[in-house]
């Protein structure tokens, strides 16, 4: 999907720790550089938040907003966010979900469960390539979306998720996969 008019305006003033493949960290880098032409390998967070249904697991996932300059429209997990200098996976995971879906979650609340490194090519030069960190929590509240972050989100069941991702990988944004393999049964 392509992208409205991005304001990149809030993205500049933000830095992105550089990192190699065991998260040992190399400096820091504009997060708009760190995510153009091959982009930079720098820390990043996937959140996703559960809850237990009568029929199993519900997650909570999100479709990107348009105004996003990578990967806009596409669904992805809970929350995702790429780290500044100083910043602790808990600490950075309860502030952005808080500013993307509204959500107050406290640390002790979150698990990591997980570690990967990827790189995927967006349109217009943008790209992630990023050492992602998983984490997990269970969680059933009151959802209030940013529109700057959020276009839509809902509760998918566990089995309908999968099922939905087999049959239309192209909605998903290209994390969501990898992602999902860590998640899937915890």
């Amino acid at each position: 999907m392509q992208s409205e008019e991005v304001d990149l305006t809030k993205y500049r003033a933000r830095q992105v720790v550089l990192v190699d493949d065991e998260d040992n960290e190399l400096g820091v880098e504009g997060l708009v550089e760190a995510h153009r032409g091959g982009g930079k390998k720098h820390r990043a967070l996937s959140l996703c938040l559960w809850r237990g249904g009568k029929e199993g697991k519900e997650w909570l996932i999100q479709k990107r907003s348009v105004k996003k300059p990578v990967f806009p429209g596409l669904w992805a997990n809970t929350c995702c966010y790429n780290l500044a200098p100083g910043e602790s996976y808990k600490r950075a995971t309860v502030r952005r979900v808080k500013e993307e879906m509204g959500i107050r979650l406290g640390e002790t609340e979150l698990r990591i469960v997980g570690r990967f490194s990827y790189f995927a090519s967006d349109k217009d030069g943008w790209c992630e390539n990023e050492l992602d960190t998983v984490l997990v929590g269970e969680w059933d509240g009151e959802v209030k979306a940013n529109p700057e972050e959020v276009g839509e989100w809902r509760w998918v069941k566990e089995k309908d998720l999968q099922k939905w991702m087999e049959k239309k990988p192209e909605a998903f944004a290209p994390w969501f996969f990898r992602v999902w393999e860590i998640v899937d049964g915890t």
